[in-house]
């Protein structure tokens, strides 16, 4: 019943229907900012442009951001290197610790950080040091790196074959090997993970709050949520567009007129090398060095907090908190993977600047800081729930439709998060056999019939991949969740921030330890599938 349904749907007109909207959910809040930064500067913003405090949120932007680039480039590169070319005991263990930093919240990692600096003095050096932020540079480092070292460690599997051969036939040292060949065909993907991590650094304003360091993304919530001024956040949410959009263009900039390709299409692999004793005392320091500081410090201190303070948990509602959690989280998942797969059957047959277009803009998204997001989907929803009021209340509705429900969080997470489902499928389309479509469509189906007939059950594996890298991502989400969620709604992401934020750290840790625990088997079960 359901496939002669879709047979007889003009899947013309949903497809268009669809290509329309997701680009125009996702450049509103965008332009809504825009047109909001241009009003009539406020006193509070005067007062800041005046006291130089804004050209100072500019600079320690700038600064940060050009600090977690730098470290969680050369930290990342330098694990995905050692991994791919040496021979290390304990290799599959060693893996899954290495990436596990990415399970632990950047915000959870700073409060966690604060009950363990004191004890070792190396640390309370590195928090106390004004180069690095307060540690803020520390945890934005040591908890994103690992983006630079999944992306790192693919590329060198697949793509290096033939040139290492080529320099050791012609006698290059393991340093010539390294910086002449290895560093330069690498700087592409470097670079491209790198600005993944920078986007978190933008997005995230509680770590900066906490170290007490005034940024950009700080400045939003402060003139937002302490101030009432929207105009001002605006204006400030406008800076970190530009910062954003500058830090692209610089990226594209430095790669034009030079092309990057793989040496082979058939990908032998690497002779990996074994290390002598000197070797192996760096390897192995450098190794043990970040895994303990990024995922055995955090998670043993937040255990010891959970024991000491058990009888906290009835009072926490950890049930409706996890709760809430996960149907927030489900519905945006199941909301993002269908739209997502309805835009990229559009996307395959679309040739030209019209593909380019579409592509360009639907992902875009994840690249908007969150508290940017966050703040043009409030300027939108809050003007379309006024007039729906005014126009509904006679009839009785007394209640504003999107901004005092959990819509505007659904809509926050699907246009945060719709280009991780979208690039992955459409990784996963060009990897079919197009003649199944072609062949699909002879025997009398249309593209929506063959989504479901066809596409769907091809596609199956990577659509839970998608769904558990969507779950993974708003799991740790605190921004869009804190800025838009409707009054009292709690979620794990904002229990922790309440509670660290009124000095019960310990407390925090019961929530912050759900959301690691889900994290960690998720991305353990991730990169063990993907092995197989």
């Amino acid at each position: 019943m359901l496939t002669n349904l879709l047979r007889k749907t003009n899947d013309r007109l949903v497809f268009i229907i669809m290509g329309l909207l997701v680009p125009l959910f996702v450049l509103l809040p965008l332009v809504q900012i825009v047109i909001k930064a241009f009003g009539d500067p406020s006193r509070y913003y005067l007062i800041l442009l005046e006291s130089q405090a804004l050209f100072d949120g500019v600079i320690s932007t700038f600064e940060l951001v050009i600090k977690v680039g730098l470290f969680t480039s050369t930290i990342g590169f330098l694990f995905a290197y050692i991994m791919t070319f040496y021979q290390v005991r304990w290799q599959k263990v060693l893996n899954i610790l290495i990436i596990l930093p990415l399970a632990i919240p950047v915000y959870v990692a700073a409060y966690t950080y604060t009950n363990i600096y004191y004890y070792l003095p190396f640390l309370e050096t590195v928090f106390k040091t004004p180069f690095f932020m307060n540690g803020s540079v520390f945890i934005y480092t040591l908890f994103l790196y690992p983006y630079v070292y999944l992306a790192s460690k693919s590329y060198l599997k697949k793509n290096l074959t033939d040139y290492i051969e080529a320099s050791h036939t012609l006698g290059r040292s393991k340093w010539s090997l390294f910086f002449k060949i290895i560093l330069p065909l690498s700087r592409p993907v470097i670079i491209g993970s790198m600005l993944f991590a920078l986007f978190e650094t933008l997005s995230d304003f509680a770590v900066v709050e906490y170290y007490g360091v005034l940024t950009l993304s700080r400045y939003v919530n402060l003139a937002w949520f302490s101030q009432g001024d929207l105009v001002t956040a605006s204006k400030f949410a406008l800076y970190i567009l530009v910062m954003m959009f500058f830090l692209i263009f610089i990226e594209r900039l430095s790669r034009t007129k030079k092309r990057y390709a793989s040496a082979e299409v058939i990908h032998r692999p690497i002779v990996k090398e074994i290390p002598n004793i000197y070797e192996k005392i760096i390897i192995y320091g450098f190794i043990f060095s970040i895994i303990i500081l990024g995922a055995v410090l955090p998670i043993v201190q937040m255990l010891l907090s959970v024991i000491m303070n058990y009888h906290y948990i009835p009072r926490l509602d950890i049930l409706l908190i996890t709760f809430n959690t996960l149907k927030i989280t489900s519905i945006s998942i199941v909301l993002i993977i269908t739209i997502a797969l309805l835009l990229t059957t559009i996307t395959i047959y679309l040739k030209g600047v019209k593909r380019h277009l579409l592509s360009t803009i639907s992902v875009i998204g994840y690249a908007i800081p969150s508290m940017v997001l966050a703040l043009g989907l409030y300027l939108v929803f809050i003007k379309i729930d006024i007039f729906l009021y005014r126009l509904f209340s006679p009839i009785g509705l007394n209640s504003m439709l999107f901004t005092s429900s959990i819509l505007i969080l659904i809509i926050g997470f699907f246009i945060k998060f719709f280009s991780i489902a979208y690039s992955n499928l459409i990784s996963a389309y060009n990897r079919m056999d197009h003649a199944l479509l072609e062949t699909s469509e002879i025997l009398g189906e249309n593209k929506l019939s063959t989504l479901i007939r066809v596409n769907i059950p091809i596609l199956k594996r990577s659509i839970i991949a998608v769904a558990i890298i969507l779950f993974i991502d708003m799991l740790k989400e605190l921004t869009i969740v804190y800025s838009l969620r409707p009054f009292n709604f709690k979620t794990l992401s904002t229990e922790v921030y309440r509670y660290a934020g009124n000095e019960m750290i310990n407390v925090a840790a019961f929530p912050s330890l759900i959301i690691i625990i889900l994290c960690a088997l998720l991305i353990i079960y991730l990169e063990e599938g993907n092995k197989k």
